[in-house]
């Protein structure tokens, strides 16, 4: 049954893709980062990007922003008011504390999870090493957004073009930045008789580097955001976050917000997707540990 509701998904896709338009693709080639922009816009060999405007599918763009509250005006737009890090006081920390489910991983990931206001948000955290290279290799490894994971028939990642393209403009506030990377791909494999991958348009919108968060107390944070585009099956945000503590210790905490995409194809995947989307989650925590562990 699950099958079958994607596979009429992917003929809707298929059966429109008459112009390029960034838009979620099933397909048989394998994504990488040489070819992940020519699968999403629809195309064998792209050759430039094409003049599209680039719209994103939600309208709560921004809504894990990191803002620290020292201006409300600034964040009249998003939810939770002040979305904060690990352990600080924001509206995000006192709700997952008071109403979600919790529970931890035998590789030490605490996991938590609420629906609140049409949201399904998702929070993963794991202390993944100490001192300020640890700190720096995450950092620099979340800002480039790409990580393949791969696990016996099955992979999933996140892939960054091989050179930035930035198709969408986001208006920064004050304790963000414009984004080192742009226009991005997340995948899955589905194995069938023959890998079918599931490739989805998403757009980095803001980094935040090395941060002076007034409610973890001496701890600096870094963090970079994506939102899903016009086309997604999912409409929503993830951040990523990097903490580096008083006492030397590195956090990486992964918020996500999701619901389904306003369209056909969005309401039919939406009830199927919850196990994927969390493992997608946990594979990207598990990177972003390889990462903080390596010594290069």
């Amino acid at each position: 049954m699950r099958w079958g509701l994607l596979f009429a998904a992917a003929a809707t896709t298929v059966a429109s893709n008459d112009v390029p338009k960034l838009r979620t693709c099933f397909t048989f080639r394998r994504p990488t980062n040489e070819n992940v922009l020519s699968i999403l816009f629809g195309c064998n060999d792209l050759h430039e990007i094409p003049e599209i405007e680039v719209k994103f599918n939600h309208n709560s763009v921004g809504i894990t922003r990191p803002t620290l509250c020292n201006n409300l005006s600034e964040a009249r737009d998003v939810f939770p008011m002040c979305s904060g890090y690990p352990d600080d006081e924001s509206k995000l920390s006192r709700l997952f504390r008071s109403t979600c489910s919790s529970s931890f991983t035998s590789d030490k990931v605490a996991c938590s999870s609420i629906n609140h206001n049409g949201w399904r948000i998702l929070r993963f955290r794991k202390q993944v090493g100490s001192g300020k290279q640890c700190y720096k290799r995450v950092q620099q490894a979340i800002y480039n957004w790409d990580f393949v994971s791969r696990e016996g028939k099955k992979s999933i990642g996140i892939l960054a073009p091989k050179k930035s393209v930035h198709l969408a403009k986001v208006n920064q506030i004050q304790s963000t930045a414009n984004p080192r990377r742009g226009l991005l791909g997340t995948f899955s494999e589905i194995p069938l008789f023959k890998s079918l991958f599931v490739v989805n348009p998403i757009h980095v919108i803001y980094d935040v580097k090395d941060c002076r968060h007034k409610n973890i107390p001496k701890s600096i944070v870094s963090s970079s955001s994506y939102a899903t585009l016009d086309g997604h099956l999912l409409a929503g945000e993830e951040r990523v976050s990097v903490v580096l503590r008083g006492n030397d210790a590195v956090d990486i905490e992964i918020v996500s917000f999701s619901r389904s995409a306003p369209s056909v194809n969005g309401l039919i995947v939406w009830p199927f997707i919850g196990r994927m989307q969390k493992l997608f989650f946990f594979k990207e925590m598990e990177h972003l540990s390889r990462v903080a562990k390596s010594k290069s």
